[in-house]
């Protein structure tokens, strides 16, 4: 499946004047925004799902869903946005400690007498089946756009909807120099799923975002790991490993970098690689980590913990990375977004 993915067919033709009203708006359309657009939408709600950017989304973490993200998504009857990804079954983990090896199946399913199932896949791929599941769901308005604004009623004591800018059709009005449109639109309730790196989080939860560490993740092309169809932690030191296959011919491999992260520009990211985690890993595993650490973008993203919390705040609830995180090795995040 292609990358960067149109924007067309998921925004919502023409965009809402200035000034419309909403049952709901949802502020980030990922895995969170996305789904509950959807949910809601069908349900009955006029809902605005706002993101900045529809292109496809190319990360390197939100990749494993368990099978109780799995679950979820049949409950919301979002299933079908797992397919045509080449997505990738999971029926557990499998933990490597140099020689030693120790296999975590999934519980069996107790209707269905098989083993629990999750999946795998490229991230992005994921994340645009879930928008096209949104701009699809009726009562639903998909507009691409950056919100700027959290907007209050004139006690200052309700959110009362958003100000967000709108990015101009150059075809649309070729005279104008503008780069952009404002607009705002209201709801009673507006749900921020903006996600880990939030851009209103700071106005609602006081506690601070904890970073421990760094995950550096790249792809391996055509590797056979020790568990098919299983998630793998390495327990090497000074940290984690964390291998998983997300389609066909690609398996991800993401690396816990405690501290301060080596300088990629510099090669001391390279080095730490090829010098400290190459030769913890399966022997079998080994050659494809060096061809790909000489051909593969090498891509970090902070591993971050933020305990869930409380507000009080009136018209407005964070949900998600937006509201609250766990270490990316669990592999819960997208669970919990779901089952939010």
């Amino acid at each position: 499946m292609p990358g960067n993915v149109s924007t067309r067919p998921l925004a919502t033709q023409p965009v809402p004047e200035s000034g419309s009203k909403y049952d709901i708006i949802v502020v980030g359309a990922g895995v969170l925004g996305s789904a509950f657009a959807a949910t809601f939408g069908k349900q009955g709600k006029r809902v605005l799902l706002l993101e900045r950017d529809l292109n496809e989304p190319d990360r390197i973490v939100g990749e494993l869903l368990q099978p109780g993200g799995c679950k979820a998504l049949r409950e919301l009857g979002l299933a079908d946005c797992l397919e045509g990804i080449d997505a990738i079954p999971t029926y557990g983990y499998g933990v490597i400690r140099g020689s030693e090896n120790v296999h975590i199946p999934y519980l069996t399913n107790p209707d269905t007498g098989k083993p629990d199932e999750g999946r795998s896949f490229h991230h992005g791929r994921f994340i645009q089946n879930l928008r096209t599941a949104a701009s699809q769901a009726p009562n639903v308005t998909v507009v691409e756009a950056t919100v700027n604004e959290i907007m209050r009623d004139e006690d200052g004591v309700r959110v009362v909807g958003v100000t967000c800018s709108q990015k101009k059709d150059a075809a649309e009005d070729a005279a104008s120099t503008a780069s952009s449109v404002a607009a705002q639109y209201f709801a009673p309730l507006t749900v921020i799923a903006d996600g880990c790196f939030s851009k209103f989080r700071k106005q609602f939860i006081e506690k601070p975002v904890a970073t421990t560490s760094h995950f550096v993740g790249f792809i391996m092309k055509d590797v056979q790991l020790p568990f098919p169809n299983h998630g793998h932690v390495i327990l090497a030191s000074p940290s984690p490993i964390l291998m998983y296959q997300i389609s066909s011919r690609d398996t991800r491999i993401l690396v816990d970098v405690p501290g301060k992260l080596p300088s990629a520009s510099s090669g001391a990211l390279r080095s730490y690689l090829e010098n400290v985690i190459h030769p913890q890993l399966p022997a079998t595993l080994q050659k494809q980590f060096l061809i790909a650490l000489e051909t593969e973008r090498l891509r970090s993203m902070p591993n971050s913990f933020l305990p869930p919390s409380t507000s009080s705040e009136l018209g407005v609830i964070l949900l998600g990375d937006a509201m609250n995180m766990r270490h990316p090795l669990t592999g819960g995040g997208m669970t919990v977004a779901l089952n939010d």
